[in-house]
């Protein structure tokens, strides 16, 4: 199922616990592993809306709810990607990169994984 929505943070946050754990979940699996502190009541809205917004299945099975992602990480992550570089660069990469120059946050280590990783792109 494709879905065009942006995730608030802790719904984002549900899903990359989803993702990282398999491909069927119960709430309180979600809960055990989340990054965050959530009570039940919290983790269960959070999949309600995740539902709600097709981004998981819900089954019943016996006395448990098993939740499964409709829509892949890497679908997820290009998606917001290029959503990201259209908003703040007007879709430059490199407008994108000389941002994080300017801001100091490139280190010489992270230029010459991207210089590598353009390398094996264009060969």
């Amino acid at each position: 199922m494709r879905n065009d929505k942006r995730l608030p943070d802790a719904e984002l946050e549900v899903m990359q616990t989803i993702w990282s754990l398999g491909t069927q979940i119960t709430a309180a699996e979600v809960q055990q592993h989340a990054d965050k502190d959530w009570k039940m009541t919290s983790v269960l809205t959070f999949l309600s809306r995740l539902c709600d917004k097709g981004f998981l299945s819900c089954t019943k099975e016996g006395r448990q709810n098993l939740y499964t992602p409709l829509v892949s990480e890497k679908d997820y992550r290009q998606r917001e990607s290029v959503g990201f570089l259209r908003r703040l660069c007007g879709g430059s990469v490199k407008n994108l990169v000389a941002s994080l120059s300017d801001a100091g946050a490139l280190t010489e280590q992270d230029i010459d994984e991207l210089r590598a990783f353009l390398d094996r792109q264009t060969h």
